[in-house]
């Protein structure tokens, strides 16, 4: 529109420029020379050029306004459709499977917003709710209700408050409602922390909030494909969360292209998941996160030093260290993940007062890992699959291999629904409570905004 304001302008200034002219001009003499008409005559020559000069200006904005009228009706009617001149807008052609994906495909996999503070949003006061109804079937043998809570449920329901409340300050506030009916009261605050930004680069963060390890710990069950998170987080991190501080940032600021990208995370947490302290020793968390933009990948390490609890009578090492790796990456219309953990056994499961598992011994080990691959039919539509396996059950001792394959698909910017059909080879027992074979999910997510399920809204 500028444009137009500056060709108006310029006609304008013609225009003055040449009444002007006009006026200044002096009349003929009544003993008018030949050298006097002459002047005259080009006069009037360039007084009608700026006219066929003003006059095709005109024809030009008139063209010029039409099309901006047409835009911006299309605008208002499709926010989402790119503006683009009417004389060489051309049809989109229909979705086929060698068409490359749109962005949040990307996104989605790869989670560039993965673990970020909450700086880049100003807190808003209505919450986001987020409501996740589960139809679960066909236990496992050998499962309880306990095991396997069956038939209809809500699955999670979660209010949250996060985002800036001053140049230097965030908060972070989210409750739960379902561990209530589940007799858990201990568990319905899932996150309360508060954050200082020291800097554009560097965020302290302190309270309880999720732990800083791997990609499927951190991942929000809004946007996770299968119904609930990898073996290997319910065994070392169930609940996801922990009490304690946190410094968080990234490297781009010594403006090298090796550490741009790259973030990092250092943590010291009471090591008792959201619990009050029990052994009044902290564990200590890394994670360093590098992003390849160009290359649609990204891949990080996680550690974990601490010690655990041992149950009454057992001696030995009480170490809780954990180490960890993963990758995500996207290929046209295929995505991956794959994540490795390993590290001492744990010896609670979740809980208050703490649940020692039966099968826990000082010393021993326990690893898991997970590799999951998605197809991207459509921008609503996706096909998955992944492999899942632990090795070292705290609970049985043994190992639990996994296969879950399904299909989800988005209704809008804000609800997904989802059927997951799963093959185990025994139960599994952690916080998440999957031991069934067939689930449909539908989720929905109720924002202050109109953001699509790409971010980091609920972990």
């Amino acid at each position: 529109m500028w444009r137009t304001r500056t060709s108006l302008l310029v006609i304008l200034i013609l225009m003055q420029g040449g009444v002007s002219r006009s006026e200044g001009a002096s009349p003929p003499p009544s003993s008018a020379s030949e050298e006097s008409l002459k002047k005259i005559e080009a006069q009037l020559c360039e007084a009608l050029g700026r006219l066929e000069q003003t006059q095709a200006q005109l024809e030009a904005l008139k063209l010029e306004v039409g099309r901006w009228r047409a835009e911006l009706s299309q605008s208002r009617l499709a926010p989402a459709a790119p503006s683009e001149p009417a004389a060489t807008s051309v049809p989109a052609p229909a979705a086929s499977v060698s068409q490359e994906p749109r962005a949040p495909f990307a996104e989605r996999i790869i989670g560039p917003g993965l673990g970020e503070n909450e700086r880049p949003h100003e807190i808003n006061l209505r919450p986001e709710i987020f409501i996740q109804t589960r139809y679960s079937t066909r236990p496992y043998k050998g499962a309880t209700l306990e095991d396997f809570p069956s038939n209809f449920r809500l699955s999670r329901i979660e209010t949250r408050w996060s985002g800036r409340i001053h140049e230097q300050l965030g908060l972070g506030l989210e409750l739960q409602y379902h561990p209530a009916p589940d007799g858990s009261p201990e568990e319905l605050v899932n996150d309360a922390f508060i954050e200082y930004y020291l800097n554009d680069r560097i965020t302290l963060r302190a309270g309880q909030f999720i732990k800083p390890f791997g990609f499927d710990i951190q991942q929000s069950s809004s946007v996770r494909e299968s119904p609930e998170r990898a073996l290997f987080a319910g065994y070392f991190f169930p609940g996801q969360r922990d009490r304690g501080a946190l410094l968080q940032g990234d490297l781009d600021f010594l403006d090298r292209p090796a550490f741009k990208n790259i973030q990092y995370f250092v943590g010291a947490f009471n090591g008792n998941r959201f619990f009050s302290d029990n052994n009044r020793q902290l564990n200590y968390n890394f994670r360093l996160r590098k992003r390849f933009e160009s290359l649609r990948l990204a891949t990080g390490v996680s550690i974990q030093r601490g010690h655990q609890r041992l149950p009454p009578g057992f001696a030995g090492t009480n170490n809780e260290n954990v180490f960890g790796v993963d990758v995500q990456s996207t290929w046209g219309r295929w995505g991956f993940r794959g994540e490795f953990v390993a590290g001492n056994m744990p010896s609670t499961r979740l809980g208050l007062p703490a649940r020692f598992a039966p099968a826990f011994r000082p010393g021993r080990h326990s690893s898991g890992g997970a590799f999951f691959a998605t197809y991207h039919l459509t921008e609503q539509d996706n096909l998955y699959a992944r492999y899942d396996q632990f090795n070292g059950d705290s609970v049985t001792g043994q190992n639990v291999r996994a296969f879950n394959f399904g299909y989800f698909r988005r209704i809008g910017d804000i609800s997904r629904i989802s059927i997951d059909y799963q093959f185990k080879n025994r139960l599994s027992f952690n916080d998440d409570g999957v031991n069934t074979r067939l689930q449909a999910t539908w989720g929905v997510i109720f924002r202050s905004c109109s953001c699509p399920l790409v971010g980091n809204p609920d972990e």
